[in-house]
Order: structure tokens, then sequence, then C-alpha cells
């Protein structure tokens, strides 16, 4: 069972980049929640400025309960996430040009399959790190009181929002060539 034991520990760090996109993502739809609305109102979802802003503010706790505890928060990640999947492949199927709103207003990136897969692949981390330690223990252990382990969890975050933001616009204007 070592095996085991070591995968739960090698999935804590891409959990918390999961988590830290899911945070700041939900702190971009708190501040600019439109493009969110207008995607949401596409794929027939609640579409309020308050349903956006509840869900944003629920993504916020989660991810901040997932670092701080793990374990069920942990799943409760990996259920929110299997649920953007669901959102996200339903908005590229149904309204393909309409922005998806995932990183907040300021965002014109339409819905892709990199949404899909990232969301999808940020579940089965969460899920796979539910069966460890809260992550938060875990920078005790860290060299250098974790402060590699946070620089690292941090650039993983923003290249998993650059793939979700600027992959679609880049491959929509190789297609246009």
């Amino acid at each position: 069972m070592q095996t085991d034991a070591a995968l739960v520990a090698w999935m804590t760090g891409p959990f918390v980049a999961a988590c830290v996109l899911l945070a700041w993502s939900g702190a971009r739809k708190l501040a600019r929640p439109d493009a969110t609305r207008v995607a949401a109102r596409a794929i027939d979802l609640p579409a309020s400025g308050f349903a956006v802003r509840a869900f944003a503010t629920a993504e916020i706790l989660t991810a901040a309960a997932g670092v701080l505890f793990g374990g069920v928060a942990a799943l409760v990640v990996a259920a929110q996430f299997v649920v953007l999947a669901a959102v996200a492949w339903r908005l590229y199927r149904r309204a393909p040009a309409t922005p998806c709103g995932c990183l907040g207003g300021r965002s014109e990136a339409p819905a892709s399959r990199a949404h899909v897969a990232i969301d999808a692949i940020a579940a089965i981390a969460a899920l796979i790190a539910a069966f460890g330690a809260a992550p938060v223990d875990t920078l005790s252990t860290q060299p250098l009181a974790g402060v590699p382990f946070v620089v690292l969890v941090c650039c993983a975050a923003r290249l998993a929002a650059l793939v979700m933001d600027v992959g679609p616009g880049s491959a929509r204007a190789k297609e246009a060539r």
C-alpha cells in the first residue's frame, strides 16, 4: 500500500493548485459576474447576480475548506469540479461562441475541451487527495517552510487559468489561418 500513500502525497500539489484556481475564479466572479451571468443564461442555468455571486462564494469557501481540512472537504471540491466540467461541456456543446465566464468578467474565452479537461483533472486530484492529510498540514514537512511548494502551486494554478483563457483564442486563430 505504499504506492497508494505515495500517489496521495503526490496529488497534494495538484489538489492545492486546483483549490487556488477555484478560489481565484470565485473571487473574479464576485468582482465581475456579468460574463458568468451570460454563460449561465445561455445554458438555462440560474443567471441572476445573486445566483452567480452565491456560486462564486461557494467556490471560495469550498477551496479554502479543501486546503485547510482535506478529507470530506476535498470530496466537496471534487464534486464542485465535476459540476464545473459538466457546465463547461454543456456550454461548449450548446453555445460554443459564448464566453464561459469561468474566470470572471475580463475573460472572453468560450468554453473549450481544455476547460472540461482541467476541471476533470482537478476533480480526480481532489478525489485522490481526500484520502491524505489536510494540505495545510503538509507545509510543515516541505523544505524552506513550504515556500517552494506554494510558489509551484501558484504557478500551476496560473498555468491552468492561462490554458483556459488563452488556449481557446489561440486555437481559433490557428483555424482562421
